[in-house]
């Protein structure tokens, strides 16, 4: 079965694009290249209008929880609302999660973490709400140390229910190269991110010209060997494409999949 390839919908990109515009995009400029959106938005409104396009589109609907903080009052809110939209589209919805970052010891953060993932996927289990819960692995950004791929394992061990979301540059950005995957890491995989790395700075568009190709084919290789056919969400920050205005971002964005699907995948 072959991946899906999925565009990351941030809500800068809709602030003053209606989603349909983008969906126009998609159907416009996609070359049917584009097979789902993987939206982080904590706009109720936002969510629901991008869930129903993409059942009329036929296409993969997932999210990204938003990175802002959330109140655990309003992560319930946006957990439950997200499954009322599984309903409508008669699918198990996966979010990705963030891990808590703070200027603590590693032990620390990932004793924040587990508290915090452990709560949200029990609240899952408990309710039955028709979601996945994933967790990616960060980057060191700005000097601060985040938990990667190599930190990661010990809160996956932690709930037999946690996923794991791969996030291809994150791991190349801490490491040049791509890891080896734990058995953990590869059995409890359902999400692939990936995006280039420049100029120390990640979420940059894939392209003939980028810093780390070779690394992305190969890292995309190695999935390949443990059989991963998941989705893929190219996960590119719209600040590092150089053009006019956010439409013709989302239009450049657009067009690189094909690159990525007949010359990279």
């Amino acid at each position: 079965m072959e991946n899906k390839l999925i565009f990351s919908l941030y809500e800068k990109a809709i602030e003053n694009t209606p989603i349909e515009t983008v969906f126009d995009i998609i159907n416009l400029y996609g070359d049917k290249c584009i097979n789902g959106i993987e939206i982080n938005s904590k706009n109720m409104s936002s969510l629901k209008k991008c869930a129903l396009l993409c059942k009329k589109n036929k296409m993969l609907f997932r999210c990204h929880f938003p990175l802002e903080k959330m109140t655990e009052i309003d992560t319930i809110k946006y957990l439950n609302f997200i499954n009322e939209l599984s309903k409508e589209l008669r699918y198990k919805i996966n979010i990705v999660f963030h891990s808590k970052s703070t200027e603590d010891t590693f032990d620390e953060m990932i004793k924040d973490t587990k508290f915090y993932i452990d709560n949200i996927v029990n609240y899952v289990q408990k309710y039955k709400l028709n979601l996945n819960i994933s967790l990616e692995n960060l980057n060191f950004r700005n000097g601060t140390s985040r938990i990667n791929v190599s930190k990661i394992d010990e809160i996956l061990k932690s709930n037999n229910n946690l996923y794991f979301t791969y996030d291809i540059g994150h791991d190349l950005f801490d490491n040049k190269v791509c890891s080896k995957l734990s058995n953990i890491q590869i059995e409890r995989l359902n999400n692939v991110h990936i995006h280039s790395v420049e100029k120390n700075e990640d979420h940059h568009i894939i392209n003939n010209n980028s810093y780390c190709l070779n690394e992305l084919k190969k890292a995309l290789t190695e999935l390949n060997k443990v059989k991963y056919n998941g989705p893929i969400v190219l996960e590119y920050s719209l600040d590092h494409i150089n053009a006019k205005n956010i439409e013709e971002k989302i239009i450049e964005v657009v067009k690189s999949f094909k690159f990525f699907k007949n010359e990279i995948l």
